[in-house]
């Protein structure tokens, strides 16, 4: 699966092109789209990330290796709102919006 994300990207999104900059949450919802997995929300680094049924985190740098601690952080994004409903509506108005 790693393969197939990572040439997916490679394809469709150059290098020039910069998704890491305010489009985090663009990028994962498109990868989202086009593939099985959700979209995970690290609130320390304050970045959207595709998790794969494969269990590969992905942004538009392609396959990004967190340890296991790095990991607990995580969110899934569907449930983060939840959690911390303030900080999910200021990325909604600041960020998604």
């Amino acid at each position: 699966m790693e393969n197939t994300i990572t040439d997916f990207i490679k394809r469709r999104f150059p290098d020039e092109s910069n998704w890491m900059n305010g489009n985090c949450y663009f990028f994962a919802h498109i990868l989202a789209s086009r593939f099985v997995g959700e979209i995970v929300y690290d609130p320390i680094e304050g970045h959207f990330l595709f998790l794969a049924y494969d269990d590969n985190l992905y942004d538009w740098t392609g396959c990004r290796n967190y340890s296991k601690e790095e990991r607990k952080r995580m969110f899934f994004w569907k449930d983060y709102c939840a959690k911390d409903s303030a900080h999910c509506s200021r990325i909604w108005r600041d960020c998604i919006k």
